[in-house]
């Protein structure tokens, strides 16, 4: 799989919240985020990082 997993910084760690993050919505300080299988989280945060090379977004809480 080539998708991307998303983290959230919890005490200084990222802390994994799903794995193969097909798409990403925005609405204010929140991400939906929604994954090849049709599983929806949602983040309160803000984009900290996204590296397309490691497959990888990080978001840290506000």
């Amino acid at each position: 799989m080539c998708d991307i997993n998303a983290f959230i910084l919890k005490n200084g760690e990222e802390v994994k919240v799903m794995e193969n993050v097909d798409v990403v919505t925005s609405d204010s300080n929140s991400f939906q985020l929604q994954n090849i299988f049709g599983e929806e989280t949602l983040i309160q945060g803000r984009i900290v990082s996204f590296n397309n090379s490691e497959k990888k977004m990080v978001f840290e809480p506000v």
